[in-house]
């Protein structure tokens, strides 16, 4: 029986939902967020436990004294609490309750959303981690309890044995700046600074944060001018040592050499009649930048979901030269099978597109699309790349419909690169029965266009639930978003880091997690 497994039976027993009734409730404001990270070694934790006590005592009401009712040790998973206001005469003055995950070692809170695809899309990075090994984090929150909306950054340093400390809260990085629920950030490493990246007013907009030896500092907001206005993504940033490269879903590329103060841009080649999508950038060895992008060569001639329209999505890329050339214009598909333009009732849709370049000159793609069900939404997830000739090799389905495990569709695979090799994360959707319970997700290694040895799990709050019987305890994994490269610690260990949104549906929960995720990935690289 797994670890997970073990875990998910303790919390089962341990679930308390007691509540007090109160004459009134409470204007009793809670931590944000609800959640704490079982310490190296623990597989449970009392209520007298740090770090769980520091979270139940958290809760504050003015100058009221503030009590939580959790009095037994709770493993992995949600339990409800309540927490009581009491006057001073020791009377109840009103009550608040709310849902507390305590997660498995590793997975780690660092802020909370309302939107259900704060980590996504895809086409970009969200986490990075320095040279100094310090994480930084970026997300958007949208609705969700802290009120904030828009992108949201946090930093955090991870000790010799795991144990990782926030050394910030999340910050509101748009300042006063235009914030919308769809900014939908992006980050990269620039040589001594940290440069995020997100959409706001119909225009990406940018902040550098400085890592000099005085501490990290932040710069003001630039607004870039380059048109962003993507509907569920945002644009995507890169460096090299020329300077910083940004594409947006609005098909304009833009370069900077001053750290993001000002910009140069210009549409990105499109075909005639076509749309972008999605689009990811990537520099490579040579001073020009490869762009990947879904381009909408035809578009569906309905709506409705679940059902073929005629819809054709191209899965295109191109290069920019350092001395402003387009070249290469490519259909990646072009001639595969399941691709190619569909007839009026089926759909061949490749979308959520990421591209990352190897020091080998190799070009590694990955996507989600319906070339193998021809119908809008019934996406799996795909890996090709691109050998050093400039050829494409077939796609890879990177986790095929698996009746058996519950397991049909797959989505929006993230990249991070060893060397020649490619780590693509993917989430899927999961099944008991009839009954969808939500995304679990695992990483595959790729190296030259076939995948080598196993799937290896990464989250699997899902499938473990349904073995034993508790789908109420998921943990949905939405878009997990992969650092571009892996950490090797001193003790030879190899780390991907991962910042994943964790929804749920459990009675009383607020809002969906944003976990910072180290997976341990050493097997799979030996």
């Amino acid at each position: 029986m797994s670890k997970l497994r073990v875990w998910l039976l303790l919390v089962c027993a341990a679930l308390v939902s007691t509540a007090h009734s109160q004459p009134k409730p409470a204007d009793i404001v809670l931590p944000d967020p609800l959640a704490v990270e079982l310490p190296p070694g623990r597989h449970d934790l009392g209520p007298a436990d740090p770090p769980l006590r520091d979270l139940l005592g958290g809760a504050h009401s003015g100058t009221l004294k503030v009590t939580a009712d959790l009095a037994t040790a709770v493993g992995p998973g949600p339990v409800k609490v309540t927490w009581t206001a009491w006057d001073a005469s020791g009377k109840p003055a009103g009550a608040r309750s709310g849902v507390v995950y305590v997660l498995p070692t590793g997975m780690t809170p660092v802020g909370s959303s309302g939107d259900e695809n704060a980590t996504g899309g895809n086409n970009a990075a969200r986490i990075v981690r320095d040279a100094t090994g310090h994480v930084h984090m970026i997300w958007v929150d949208s609705g969700g309890p802290s009120g904030r909306t828009g992108p949201t950054y946090r930093r955090a340093s991870v000790a010799p044995d795991g144990t990782v400390r926030l050394e910030t809260p999340p910050i509101n990085v748009a300042d006063k700046g235009p914030s919308e629920w769809n900014a939908y950030p992006s980050l990269t490493l620039a040589g001594d600074a940290v440069q995020m990246i997100w959409q706001g007013g119909g225009t990406a907009r940018t902040r550098r944060l400085s890592l000099g030896s005085g501490g990290p500092t932040f710069g003001p907001v630039y607004d870039t001018g380059v048109k962003s206005e993507g509907r569920d993504v945002g644009p995507d940033i890169a460096a090299d040592t020329r300077g910083l490269h940004l594409v947006t879903p609005s098909a304009v590329y833009g370069f900077s050499a001053d750290g993001g103060r000002t910009w140069q841009s210009e549409p990105v080649p499109l075909p005639k009649g076509q749309r972008v999508k999605t689009i990811s950038v990537a520099p490579n060895d040579s001073g020009a930048v490869d762009i990947a992008f879904s381009s909408v060569a035809r578009e569906r001639t309905s709506n409705d979901e679940n059902k073929g329209a005629g819809g054709w999505w191209q899965l295109r890329t191109i290069r920019r030269t350092v001395d402003g050339r387009w070249l290469d214009p490519t259909d990646a598909l072009s001639g595969i099978a399941g691709w190619g333009a569909p007839p009026p009732n089926e759909d061949a849709l490749a979308d959520w597109v990421r591209i990352a370049a190897d020091s080998h000159g190799g070009l590694h793609a990955a996507w989600h699309g319906t070339g193998a069900s021809h119908i809008y939404g019934h996406d799996s997830a795909y890996y090709a790349w691109r050998d050093v000739a400039g050829v494409w090799h077939p796609p890879v389905q990177l986790i095929p419909p698996d009746p058996a495990r519950g397991v049909k569709f797959s989505f929006a695979p993230s990249i991070a690169i060893d060397d020649d090799r490619a780590l693509v994360v993917v989430f899927y959707d999961v099944y008991a029965g009839s009954t969808w319970l939500g995304f679990d997700s695992a990483v595959a290694l790729m190296r030259l266009g076939r995948m080598v040895g196993h799937l290896l799990p990464v989250t699997q709050f899902c499938q473990e639930a349904a073995k034993v019987g508790h789908p109420e305890l998921v943990l949905s994994s939405r878009f997990p978003a992969v650092a571009s490269a892996i950490w090797r610690g001193p003790d030879g260990h190899v780390w991907l880091d991962v910042l994943e949104t964790l929804a749920t549906h459990y009675p009383g929960a607020n809002g969906q997690l944003i976990v910072y995720h180290r997976v341990d990935v050493t097997s799979l690289l030996q």
